[in-house]
């Protein structure tokens, strides 16, 4: 009785092994083939632009961690009691709903 159930259960393991392996493959099937690519420049052509980038400037303008757009100025802040005057004077004229929980 004890090897039919070793038997029964090296079986149902052998198959899932075996099931398993047969859907990764599928899946591995599914990917898209990425053909190699073969670059059209030298690298002494990339390493001349590289050069001339540097001398025009263009390098450092790519890499310029401060190039950001300039964002226009905002009015000054308000002050902790000018915001609260303005939220009284919206609840009174009722542009903001008054909370009352």
């Amino acid at each position: 009785m004890n090897s039919k159930k070793l038997l029964a259960t090296s079986l149902i393991a052998l198959a899932s092994v075996a099931a398993t392996s047969a859907f990764a493959d599928s899946y591995d099937r599914d990917y898209p083939v990425i053909a190699p690519t073969h670059s059209t420049v030298t690298r002494a052509q990339v390493q001349a632009e590289l050069a001339q980038a540097r001398k025009d400037g263009t390098l450092a303008q790519l890499n310029d961690d401060h190039a950001y757009p300039v964002i226009a100025e905002t009015a000054p802040a308000k002050s902790r009691a000018e915001v609260r005057a303005e939220l009284i004077q919206a609840q009174k004229d009722g542009s903001i709903p008054v909370y009352h929980g």
